[in-house]
């Protein structure tokens, strides 16, 4: 019996290493996103909750009962294995093992399109959404089930389709279309594919699924899964840019989750490099055959599009982290949303001079250009409007975002994107240097030391890479990771692949026949600012009150630890700096009066609080301020800016936390009116989110106020125009300078530490503090060092910020 599947995701076990890139919210593992664990009967509690009024010992420790209920189970078991074996579903082919991929394929077992905690790297192997890769429909038909292991994996699919979903199996579509072999779709009118959404485009023709609606999903939406926009990636790919796909007419079977790429040091089931691909979620019932409306087949559907790029510290994650399927079914207005995997670690991201001279820096980058040209390129098949597409992106992804939104101003070629949201992220955040900084020489000289590639002279090395074994390079790029993860230097990060003054030769004399050159990000970052190459579309962009907090040395007790934390993170900064620093996020031990980091969650360093603030806007307030700033005075489209406020962990809006909220998750949220305040912060925060993409002007407010969703959002106005620091002056005249809107102010419904949970305040326009303002301006004094080569660039940074003041 068929029944429409539920959206819901593999549920994941969390690695027990703190800074792991799979536990880390920096790499967008949110880890109340995980369903919380129910308590387990203490000893002796076991019959009484089996009937509290009766203690008397179940009916399976009774010994009148024992033999006749083990041969029961006995029966049903023999029964359920004749009864699979008979259908050949535990059958196993010559290539594929039938019985864990079943078991992980199951969609009503591990299926949806948000994963707590998902990364990309899976739990224990039989947890894991593992994919049976999209296989052509036209290429099985009549083909004999007991002899090809290509049919099996069909009854797999069949299997699973069929019990927990109304979308017709691959044996359903093959039976139809062998009753009626000449005539493809159109044979089918009056049977399953009737109903089933469909989207033919220049790669083949591609069968979704139907999602009905649930207690999780109010409204049934249509979704398209593991659809490649590129090849797959492995052999002679690997290590290459992305390739476009070739024509072809085959039928596809779009209801499998594709591959996930792998991030894990171990290459677990559901991964692999054929991992360059999307799913696309769209409302049910209301787009046809190739992007037509149902109700008028002569119109586009032309809804407007959200893409999602995935975080995870460009060394872990994939597309599915993000619930889009939630966020298209809980909006308001009809939405085509995307989300996709791009490669990461070192697969993705392996800066060198050895990688610069070989043309192949920022694959990961170029994996997410081609996804975000495909969407341009064929959303419309799929209802979508191909001039009204918002991308979206947390962390990693919003840093990503930013540097999209530079680079596609040094080019001839239209951006394929109108309006950008940056969650806690920019294109300053953190550290972009070029591929020959010695912090990236050395990270590569040690993957290539645990691949056991060290030997291989520098022009050969890429080759011999290709030819290792996946999860030989997976764990070289794990081994690197976790070298460096608890100072927060991470490999395998962006790097700038335009001219490099500090290389012996700025571009590359390839050694590779397939290498091409067009930088990704052409300079440094604070150059594309300073001279106004950025793309001047709408964006919201924001952060979380305590970014930092899971980052940072959570036992850290004394000032030079502090001191050392920084030394370390930025290898250049002076002394001079570090003591202007202490003044700035002063010592909570030597001012216990005065210091606003006095207070600390229960079991951490006296120095937590205070390297949490210091961290947090290094790393992202201060860079999400500084796009804002630059962004908006442009004057030409309009910026939002938020701050997200509501504490969970260590009594904290830590980095991440908003991801479900923006989603409208239920599951992280709660049913049953659990959290009524996050209720109302997401109603805000996802109707606003919302707005931005249906509104071609790129705006969160409506004109007609929704149901719990209504919020007066101002556009930012940079209050760092008001001549201090050198920078030119302005008048405020429009009184907008500095307003943010804050969510959750007061929420602690997720903080499982206090006693007394409140709703907060869900939506509240505040101006920046003056603590923010005097720290950002502190750090974009020194954005320098985090940047190019590391190196301060005063009669550099002198003359652009002339150049800046004669533009304003």
């Amino acid at each position: 019996m068929q029944q429409i599947i539920a959206e819901q995701a593999p549920q994941r076990q969390l690695p027990l290493a703190k800074h792991s890139p799979h536990c880390s919210v920096e790499l967008d593992l949110d880890i109340s996103h995980t369903p919380e664990p129910q308590p387990r009967p203490e000893a002796g509690q076991l019959d009484m909750l089996l009937n509290p009024s009766d203690h008397r010992q179940p009916p399976w420790r009774r010994a009148r009962a024992t033999s006749w209920i083990y041969g029961l189970a006995v029966l049903l078991l023999v029964w359920l294995y004749v009864y699979f074996w008979r259908f050949g579903y535990l059958r196993t082919a010559s290539s594929t093992t039938a019985g864990p991929q079943l078991q992980a394929s199951v969609p009503g077992y591990n299926n949806g399109d948000y994963h707590p905690g998902s990364l990309g790297n899976g739990d224990d192997s039989n947890h894991d959404d593992v994919p049976i890769d999209n296989v052509p429909i036209d290429t099985v038909i009549g083909a004999d089930p007991t002899k090809t292991s290509t049919t099996t994996r069909l009854l797999l699919i069949d299997i699973v389709t069929s019990f927990a979903t109304a979308t017709p199996s691959i044996k359903t579509i093959m039976t139809n279309k062998t009753k009626n072999p000449a005539g493809g779709q159109g044979a089918a009118a009056n049977g399953p594919l009737a109903t089933a959404p469909a989207a033919t485009i220049n790669q083949g023709t591609y069968i979704g699924v139907t999602v009905q609606r649930s207690k999780r999903f109010p409204k049934a939406f249509e979704a398209f899964r593991g659809v490649p926009y590129a090849q797959d990636t492995s052999g002679q790919n690997r290590f290459r840019p992305p390739q476009r796909l070739p024509a072809s007419t085959k039928t596809i079977n779009a209801a499998r989750w594709g591959q996930a790429c792998p991030t894990d040091g171990v290459v677990r089931p559901g991964m692999g490099e054929n991992c360059l691909n999307l799913n696309v979620y769209r409302p049910a019932g209301l787009v046809g055959q190739n992007g037509y409306l149902k109700a008028n087949t002569v119109k586009k559907a032309k809804l407007p599009v959200m893409v999602y790029v995935h975080g995870g510290g460009f060394n872990a994650g994939r597309g599915t982290e993000r619930n889009m399927a939630s966020f298209v079914s809980w909006a308001d207005d009809a939405i085509v949303s995307v989300n996709f995997n791009y490669r990461v670690g070192a697969l993705g991201f392996l800066p060198s001079d050895v990688t610069a001279r070989a043309g192949l820096l920022n694959l990961g980058l170029r994996d997410q250009q081609m996804a975000l040209e495909w969407v341009k390129e064929n959303i419309d098949a799929f209802g979508g409007d191909p001039d009204n597409i918002t991308v979206m992106g947390l962390s990693a992804g919003a840093h990503s975002i930013g540097h999209h939104i530079m680079h596609y101003s040094y080019t001839s070629k239209p951006a394929p994107f109108h309006k950008a949201i940056l969650e806690s992220g920019a294109t300053t955040a953190r550290a972009v240097f070029y591929p020959t900084h010695p912090r990236h020489l050395i990270q590569f000289r040690e993957f290539l030391a645990a691949a056991g590639a060290s030997h291989v002279p520098d022009e050969e090395v890429f080759d011999y890479l290709r030819t290792l074994p996946l999860s030989k390079v997976v764990a070289a790029s794990n081994d690197v990771w976790y070298r460096n993860v608890e100072s927060v230097t991470w490999p395998f990060q962006p790097v700038i692949d335009g001219p490099n003054p500090y290389a012996k030769s700025s571009h590359p004399h390839s050694h590779d026949k397939n290498a091409t050159y067009d930088p990704i990000i052409p300079d440094l970052p604070i150059s594309s600012w300073l001279n106004n190459k950025n793309l001047k579309i709408p964006i919201i962009t924001g952060y979380n009150t305590n970014e930092g907090a899971i980052f940072i040395p959570h036992q850290a007790a004394t000032n030079q630890e502090f001191r050392d934390f920084f030394k370390g993170l930025i290898p250049t900064i002076t002394s001079d700096d570090l003591d202007k620093l202490e003044q700035l996020y002063p010592d909570p031990i030597k001012y216990p009066h005065s210091s606003p980091y006095v207070r600390v969650p229960q079991g951490k360093g006296a120095q937590f609080s205070r390297l949490d603030a210091a961290y947090s806007h290094y790393a992202y307030v201060c860079p999400v301020l500084q796009t804002a700033h630059y962004m908006s005075l442009s004057g030409v489209s309009d910026v939002y800016i938020y701050r997200y406020a509501a504490t969970s962990m260590y009594g904290a809006a830590n980095h991440g936390d908003e991801a479900a909220i923006v989603a409208h998750d239920m599951e992280l949220i709660g049913y049953s009116n659990q959290r009524p305040g996050l209720l109302d912060i997401s109603n805000k925060m996802h109707a606003a989110w919302a707005r931005f993409a249906v509104s071609k002007l790129g705006t969160p407010n409506s004109p007609i106020p929704t149901k719990g969703g209504e919020i007066k959002w101002p556009a930012f106005e940079s209050p760092f125009v008001d001549g201090s620091n050198g920078n030119a002056q302005r008048e405020d005249v429009l009184g907008r300078r500095g307003k943010i809107m804050v969510f959750g102010e007061g929420n602690n419904e997720r903080d499982k530490q206090v006693e007394r949970t409140r709703a907060g305040n869900a939506a509240q326009v505040e101006r920046l503090s003056e603590l923010e303002k005097k720290a950002c301006r502190f750090w974009w004094e020194r954005v320098w060092l985090s940047q190019g080569i590391g190196e301060r660039a005063p009669v550099m940074a002198k003359s652009l910020r002339n150049r800046e003041r004669a533009k304003l």
